[in-house]
């Protein structure tokens, strides 16, 4: 063969090869993100929202590598929150101890004002709330009315090992010790919560509080708080969270529907209008909690 044939040849190889190389990569469901690369990092190559949260694939992962790097969101998990899989918005007025499935290291800080819209007076608690270990988180709470301190709060929760991958559960305990009479509450819970039909969860707690107060005997409860929300957006959630007590001498019935709003990937809000009733009065109340991760 003369040399002429030869480079042309070769020069011919060499451009298809470029070509071929150029060819843009297969995007069946048009992400953003590549059918090869949703195959090799676990999102879906025939769904653009592989989490259903309403964010497409390639605009979670902006730079479209595969990795979830700073100031991205992970499109195989829903929603801005921390904790692992499945996310789970946590209550606004009982809230857990981080998330379940808590990751080891999580720092959050958070303050909660609750007010009688009828009659006052203010209810506060900031609170620092820590994961420990894995699946494990210790909380500090100082409860105010006013500005006066009431009590101190410590808190402990865990996480326990879960039968199906959309159903997360653990328990949480707590002691509240007042600080004008040395009255303590301690409580006992169990939690349990599941993602359902893409955007929609659930969180329910139930357990019993014991009161001592002096000088008299203790008494107890039971508490049941049941929660329900729907992700309408990677930052916005809407819910409705009942918190109910039942004992012989006390009961009462809190509702609170809310909205929660992922500001960014460090900044929570959480806003209710919501009403309180037991056996003397039916109170609105207003509640917020302000979170920082």
């Amino acid at each position: 063969m003369s040399p002429w044939k030869v480079l042309l040849l070769g020069t011919a190889f060499v451009w298809l090869h470029q070509a071929a190389r150029a060819e843009p990569q297969r995007d069946s469901d048009q992400d953003g993100l590549s059918d090869e690369l949703e195959l090799q990092t676990g999102t879906d190559p025939l769904r653009a929202d592989t989490d259903y949260d309403g964010v497409p694939d390639g605009i979670e992962d902006a730079n479209r590598d595969g990795v979830t790097d700073p100031g991205e969101t992970d499109p195989r998990r829903h929603g801005l929150f921390p904790g692992t899989y499945p996310h789970i918005p946590e209550p606004l007025v009982f809230d857990l101890v981080r998330g379940l499935g808590a990751r080891r290291g999580e720092l959050e800080v958070n303050t909660l004002v609750v007010v009688d819209l009828r009659r006052g007076p203010v209810l506060w608690a900031p609170e620092v709330e820590w994961a420990f270990a894995e699946g494990y988180a210790l909380e500090l709470e100082l409860p105010l009315v006013d500005r006066e301190l009431e009590a101190v709060k410590l808190a402990l929760q865990g996480t326990l090992p879960s039968p199906w991958p959309d159903f997360t559960h653990g328990w949480q305990t707590f002691a509240e010790i007042g600080l004008d009479e040395g009255n303590v509450d301690t409580v006992l819970l169990y939690i349990w919560g599941q993602r359902f039909a893409g955007k929609w969860s659930y969180l329910n707690m139930g357990g019993a509080r014991l009161s001592i107060d002096r000088p008299g005997p203790p008494t107890a409860v039971m508490l049941v708080n049941s929660s329900l929300f729907v992700d309408a957006r990677e930052w916005q959630t809407w819910g409705i969270e009942t918190n109910m007590v039942a004992g012989v001498d006390e009961w009462a019935v809190r509702v609170f529907p809310q909205a929660h709003f992922q500001v960014n990937r460090r900044f929570r809000l959480q806003l209710s209008v919501g009403v309180e009733l037991n056996a003397d009065r039916v109170s609105p109340l207003g509640a917020v909690r302000v979170i920082l991760e």
